[in-house]
């Protein structure tokens, strides 16, 4: 078996503190064979990144005009942030798989939960679930959000949601008997998926949210 964190964030997305130049270094430190480098709006890799048999995924988290949050795992081509069900079709027309990311967290505003997604659109364009976040501070978010996912019969991952070092790897999901990119896709594709975590300690929100708002605050004054 071998595990991945399949939610991570780096300095390409806005509120992000992990170095892209580092993460075959913490995949080795944490015994993670790959990650999903699912940065906000726009997706930082074209294809997949194979070293010393790790893998970084390409994905993205996008943010749909009306139901909230989706991931796109294993794209090539920039989707623009329109309705849930466009965004879900763009990925599917690529040949990417769709994750449905912390459904059930009411802490976050652009949330399955917070949004009302209908069970008719996770069970028509959703192809897996997030059955663990390590954002989520309150465990009964992650169990609701599975389930959520045994309810409508959708497979689970897991990923940490890393905004930090310290993070990354702290949900994972795992596979058997993988050798290649394609052996990762085929596992997700047909929810050949367990799932294992916790967590995050909440202290590690505090620098991601002051760094966002230095991001901005420097963003606005270069507007100027």
């Amino acid at each position: 078996m071998s595990s991945f964190d399949l939610h991570v964030h780096t300095i390409y997305s806005k509120d992000g503190l992990n170095s892209p130049r580092t993460l075959f270094k913490t995949m080795r430190k944490k015994g993670l064979r790959g990650i999903a480098l699912t940065e906000h709006w726009y997706p930082a890799l074209r294809h997949v990144i194979e070293k010393d048999e790790r893998f970084i995924l390409p994905a993205c988290e996008f943010k749909s005009t009306d139901y909230g949050e989706v991931i796109g795992i294993f794209i090539n081509e920039v989707i623009k942030n329109r309705t849930f069900e466009e965004i879900a079709e763009d990925i599917h027309a690529q040949g990417g798989l769709v994750i449905l990311p912390h459904p059930r967290d009411p802490t976050r505003k652009y949330t399955a939960i917070r949004k009302g997604l209908p069970d008719e659109i996770i069970s028509k364009h959703v192809d897996l679930i997030e059955g663990i976040n390590s954002r989520c501070i309150i465990d009964l978010f992650n169990k609701r959000a599975q389930k959520l996912a045994k309810r409508l019969n959708k497979p689970m991952t897991a990923g940490s949601d890393g905004h930090t070092y310290f993070e990354v790897g702290n949900a994972r999901t795992w596979l058997q008997d993988i050798d290649t990119a394609e052996d990762i896709y085929s596992r997700l594709r047909r929810g050949q998926t367990q799932i294992t975590g916790h967590s995050s300690m909440f202290i590690w929100h505090i620098p991601t949210m002051l760094w966002m708002r230095v991001r901005r605050i420097a963003y606005d004054a270069w507007k100027k």
